[in-house]
Formats: structure tokens, C-alpha cells, sequence
């Protein structure tokens, strides 16, 4: 006789690469219905400046960079597993300073902290887990499944996100997303833990032999910060409407999501470099686009251009990360962590000493053609 624990068990996938697929997606459904939303949360409804809006994510990026290497230290001790678990206690207390902050004046530089660790935690297990569990002659495939899984999942998060805020406040959303990120865990834990050898060293980080994968992590930390804050921005000051931006972010997600899944096969057949060769022009031109939008019939130009370029090169960019990633895969991965918190620094940076949200997503653009090189 079949106990309930049992029986309920049976319904639970698995392979572990499906455990990676479900845990990504409802992550990733948890994080969209609040992080297009952050930067205007600080800036529209608690009066923050853009400096001080900035220097939030400065401050997130350089914990990230600097908690990395203990993030990985963590893995090899407790479990690469286990860093994805303890990973989500500073992400809900991160949510819970959000949802206090009207009432209580939380610096934000501690904010950002519990943010930074939160991630270094995160990544640093969720890549050795993915890269552990994945074939080099399928990841083309399997990044494009796990991305366009996690990418689906988030197709209404932004709308979804955007219509509570609109009826409910930011309150709801918090709420939401810390029970989506506990639940999020549960899949990893189906199967058991593995263990890694971790040892890092400064001098790895200026190695010559590693130029160019510096110099693509530096363009790709840009993009994140570009596509995570610059461009919501941008889209929000032009629009007036939590809703309308929710929209925008659905648009990108499905047209991300189908794009991922097709393209991340097609890599594998037809070269993975020979696309991002092809593409990374696309993806200059996209970059160039929202960096000139004055409209709302732009805006919906500029996102469906740069779902496209997205789609096309990205699949095949995040599996050569994977399969760089031989040999001392932890310290790869904290240096690949470093170097992108260093790009979305730069950029931060860049439109801070310009005061110009555009002259932020030109130069991202510009930085982007750095795939070709890795």
C-alpha cells in the first residue's frame, strides 16, 4: 500500500536537468513580478533620486562581485545545492526591506548587500548544478530549454506585476515572489547534493590568456544592468504607466522564450560562434534603436528589435559560457561573476557622470560586439 508521502512523491520529475528546468522557472516567475519594477519603486513612489537609485545597484553589484568567492567557498563545503537554498533567506529579507522601507529608512546600501549576496549565492550554485547535470554536445539545447522554460514563465510575470501594483500596491508582489522563491527550492532537492573543489586567487583574474572572456563578461554585466534598469526606465518616463510597462516586458518575454527554445537546438547543429557572428550586428543596431525612442510606437519597435537579437544570440553565447567552463569550474564562475559586476558598474557609472539614460544604452550596445572576441 502506497503511503500519501509516498504517492504524492511519484508526481515529482525525476531527472535532474527537469528539477533544474522547474526550479529556474518559478524562480524566474518570483523575480519578474518585481525587478522591472524596483528601480521606479525607489524612484517614483519613495522619491529616491536616480544618484541614489544608482548607488543602490552599485552597492548590490559590488557585495555581488565580493561575496562571489565565498559563494563558491560555501559550495564546495555545504553543497553547490545547498547555496541555491540558503540563497533565498536574503532575497526574502531583501523583499521584506523593500516593503518597509516607505515607514522605516533602511540605507540602502544594506539593501543592496542582502540583494548581492543573495545572487552570489544563487548563481554560483545554480551554474555548477546546470553545468554538472548537462552534456556539452546537447547544451546548446539544454540552455535553450531551461532559458525559454524560465523565459515562458515570466511572459505574464511583468503584467501580472504591474496590474497588482496597480490595485493592490507593492505589497502584494513581495508577498507573492518570497512564496514563488521558497517553492522554487523545493525541486533541487529531489535529487541529491554534489560537491566541488573550490580554490581562487587574484592572479587569475588578470591572467592574459583570459582577455577575452573578461572583456565579454565586463559587456555582458552591462547589458544586465542596461536591460534590467536603464531600459525600464527609459520606457517608464516615456509612457507614465506601471501597466503599459508591464506590456513592454511581457512583449520581450514571449518573443525571448520561443526564440530560446528553437535557436538553443539550432546552435548545436549549425556552430554556436557562427551565430553570435551573425547576430551581434543585430544586436549593436537594437541597442542604438532604444537609445534614440521619444514615443510610445518606438518603444514597441525598439522591444520587438531587441527580442529578436536577443533570442538569436543569446542561446548560443550562455552554452560556450558552460563549455568554457572545464577544469576549475568554481573559479570559473566566480571570475566570470566578478568580471560582469564590474560591467554593470561601468555602466552605472557612465550615466551618472553623463546624466543620460541613452548615452548608458549606446555604449552597451557598443561593448556588445565583445561576443565577438569570446
Amino acid at each position: 500500500m502506497i503511503n500519501h508521502q509516498e504517492f504524492w512523491w511519484r508526481f515529482f520529475p525525476k531527472k535532474e536537468l527537469t528539477q533544474v528546468y522547474i526550479s529556474t522557472a518559478l524562480r524566474s516567475l518570483a523575480i519578474s513580478l518585481t525587478s522591472v519594477f524596483i528601480p521606479l519603486y525607489l524612484m517614483i513612489e519613495l522619491n529616491y533620486s536616480l544618484a541614489d537609485t544608482f548607488y543602490f545597484y552599485l552597492f548590490y553589484s559590488i557585495s555581488l562581485a565580493i561575496a562571489s568567492p565565498a559563494a563558491a567557498k560555501f559550495a564546495e563545503r555545504y553543497g553547490i545545492k545547498h547555496a541555491v537554498l540558503i540563497s533565498i533567506p536574503f532575497y526574502l529579507a531583501f523583499l521584506g526591506g523593500l516593503y518597509l522601507l516607505p515607514s522605516i529608512k533602511i540605507p540602502l546600501f544594506i539593501l543592496g548587500a542582502l540583494v548581492g549576496i543573495s545572487l552570489a549565492l544563487y548563481w554560483m550554485g545554480m551554474h555548477l548544478v546546470f553545468y554538472h547535470c548537462s552534456q556539452e554536445k546537447h547544451r546548446g539545447d539544454e540552455v535553450g530549454k531551461r532559458e525559454a522554460l524560465s523565459i515562458a514563465s515570466t511572459i505574464f510575470g511583468p503584467l501580472i506585476g504591474g496590474t497588482l501594483i496597480y490595485f493592490f500596491g507593492f505589497g502584494m508582489i513581495f508577498l507573492i515572489s518570497s512564496v514563488l522563491l521558497l517553492g522554487s527550492a523545493v525541486f533541487l532537492f529531489i535529487s541529491k547534493d554534489s560537491y566541488i573543489h573550490y580554490h581562487f586567487s587574484v592572479k587569475s583574474l588578470i591572467d592574459k590568456k583570459y582577455w577575452r572572456n573578461s572583456l565579454y563578461f565586463v559587456a555582458k554585466g552591462m547589458q544586465v544592468m542596461a536591460e534590467g534598469v536603464l531600459w525600464p526606465l527609459l520606457v517608464y518616463f516615456i509612457l507614465k504607466d506601471y501597466f503599459q510597462l508591464g506590456i513592454m516586458g511581457s512583449i520581450l518575454s514571449g518573443i525571448g522564450a520561443v526564440l530560446f527554445w528553437q535557436m538553443g537546438k539550432l546552435s548545436d547543429k549549425v556552430g554556436k560562434r557562427k551565430i553570435v557572428r551573425f547576430v551581434s550586428p543585430l544586436e549593436l543596431i537594437s541597442w542604438i534603436f532604444r537609445s534614440l525612442i521619444t514615443s510610445s510606437s518606438q518603444i514597441i519597435g525598439a522591444t520587438l528589435l531587441g527580442a529578436l537579437a536577443y533570442g538569436v544570440r543569446e542561446p548560443a553565447l550562455h552554452a560556450l559560457e558552460y563549455d568554457k567552463a572545464k577544469g576549475q569550474a568554481a573559479s570559473y564562475f566566480v571570475s566570470r561573476e566578478i568580471f560582469i559586476c564590474l560591467g554593470r558598474m561601468l555602466v552605472l557609472l557612465f550615466v551618472l557622470a553623463l546624466g543620460s539614460l541613452p548615452a548608458g544604452m549606446a555604449l552597451t550596445g557598443v561593448a556588445s560586439l565583445a561576443a565577438l572576441l569570446f
